[in-house]
């Protein structure tokens, strides 16, 4: 069922729907140092701080309590003055739902918790913490349709998933971006004289050339190792130092601009509206006047933000980019809808993410305009083919989870 707001039931509060991404993921002491095999493009390398895994940096979720948390107090309100009814946003939050698959989604969840409460405890002295609980031996992947694409995305036949991306409009702009990232790099490292990457083919086996996934997981470590400082020089440390940090601000953006692409590419309309069903009625089912976080990932989000046109591939690279608890906060009136983006900023010029989060409105219309935009989308969604499942994909029921904190010291033996 499709459900959407009307002016003759909503109140004067407003309703707030927050996707948040997860913070810097961490360091594996279980695996060995992540490899860059990309020989033939001048970069061959170990990462020199062991490898890149799934879960939350301590120094991220530090960003997630003392940054992103008040970052979101300063989008809510943004949000909620840009629909032009409610002039002052109350500082509560009812509900933070975690995608419980992952741990980084998970504990960015808690420490965003932490952050709120802790920094306004009258007004948020137990924010609801919760999540749809699985059995990990059984369920692998995420099960929550509302963080998570996996749940649909599983659905779509092989067959109709490899004609879908290998129709992907997207797939020059893939190339372009994926190259220009890597000259950035090299330029950086000292060989100025640009590359060719091959074209984005797939394979019989539906996968890139080889080139794109190292590419891919360059980006991405350049990207979650910047919450430490300057990410080149702690990379490549045999490099010219300062030509290193010269280039990092550029190369942290143009390699998360990369990734933001691929999701244009690996998830195309109609797979993102089918996506972004769930999301979306999530949010317009949401009790008037109350305040939720979903903590979430960037594919998911991508698919949600492009789907509802609030991003789009024809717009300027760095729309397409995901950082760590990048967050879109959706306000409901009683009569308008606006939609904030929260990022946080990269400092100039080594490329550095110490954790300050700004924010702006990136839509605003009316309750008409909103509807107009998901009638839409459900009619795209309706013509992808999800029959790989013997049954339709549903919301599952998430639970609520007691959570303390304890300060260092306490209840030791």
């Amino acid at each position: 069922m499709v459900l959407f707001f009307s002016p003759c039931l909503a109140s004067d509060d407003t309703t707030l729907v927050v996707f948040s991404r997860h913070t810097f993921r961490g360091i594996s002491k279980k695996v060995g140092p992540t490899k860059i095999s990309l020989p033939q493009y001048g970069i061959d390398l170990a990462i020199p701080i062991l490898s890149y895994s799934e879960d939350a940096t301590p120094q991220g979720l530090s960003i997630a309590e003392h940054f992103a948390a008040p970052g979101l107090q300063e989008a809510a309100a943004l949000a909620v003055a840009a629909t032009a009814e409610n002039q002052l946003f109350d500082g509560h939050w009812d509900e933070i739902r975690a995608e419980l698959a992952a741990e980084r989604t998970f504990w960015t969840g808690l420490y965003l918790k932490k952050g709120l409460e802790e920094s306004d405890p009258q007004r948020n002295r137990a924010i609801k913490f919760t999540g749809c609980p699985f059995d990990p031996a059984k369920d692998k992947d995420a099960i929550d349709a509302v963080s998570s694409d996996h749940p649909v995305k599983k659905c779509v036949p092989a067959a109709v998933y490899r004609a879908l991306i290998e129709a992907s409009p997207d797939l020059p702009k893939l190339k372009n971006t994926f190259q220009n990232f890597l000259n950035t790099v090299r330029a950086a490292i000292g060989l100025s004289f640009p590359v060719v990457i091959p074209n984005p083919e797939y394979r019989k086996d539906g996968s890139l050339p080889p080139e794109y996934d190292q590419i891919a997981s360059l980006a991405s470590l350049i990207e979650m190792i910047a919450d430490l400082g300057p990410p080149l020089p702690q990379i490549f440390r045999s490099g010219d130092h300062a030509h290193l940090l010269q280039l990092g601000k550029m190369a942290v953006q143009r390699g998360v601009n990369s990734l933001g692409i691929r999701f244009f590419t690996s998830e195309p309309s109609p797979l993102s509206d089918a996506v972004s069903v769930i999301p979306v009625n999530y949010m317009m089912s949401r009790p008037m006047g109350t305040h939720t976080i979903v903590v979430s990932h960037d594919n998911m989000m991508s698919a949600l933000t492009s789907s509802l046109g609030i991003i789009s591939s024809s717009s300027a690279p760095d729309d397409w980019a995901f950082f760590p608890i990048e967050s879109y906060v959706f306000a409901f009136g009683s009569s308008h809808v606006s939609v904030v983006r929260m990022r946080v900023e990269i400092s100039e010029p080594g490329g550095a993410i110490p954790g300050n989060y700004a924010s702006q409105v990136v839509w605003k219309g009316s309750l008409s305009q909103w509807n107009e935009k998901v009638r839409a989308l459900n009619q795209r969604a309706r013509t992808m083919d999800l029959s790989a499942c013997d049954q339709p994909v549903t919301e599952c029921e998430a639970r609520q989870m007691k959570v303390v904190f304890h300060t260092r010291g306490e209840h030791s033996d």
